[in-house]
């Protein structure tokens, strides 16, 4: 079985050796997507301006958010 990268959070696995790996690009895709989603701008050493935030939008009037969530999207 070839294994495309590491599944997040990292977890020990015997089947492929130390750590559980990704099998399909479905879901290496949705582990990146949430990655970006989840990742505060500045967070990121070397990529200041990688990442959505997501996070910060918690608490914000939910007409606002939509379209400034959708921006940050786009930009990246």
């Amino acid at each position: 079985m070839k294994s495309i990268g590491p599944q997040l959070p990292l977890q020990r696995d015997q089947v492929f050796g130390q750590f559980s790996l990704i099998t399909s690009y479905k879901e290496e895709i949705k582990q990146n997507f949430k990655n970006l989603l989840l990742t505060s701008p500045g967070e990121r050493m070397m990529r200041p301006d990688f990442g959505v935030g997501l996070r910060t939008f918690l608490f914000e009037p939910r007409e606002q958010t939509i379209a400034s969530i959708r921006q940050r999207i786009q930009n990246q």
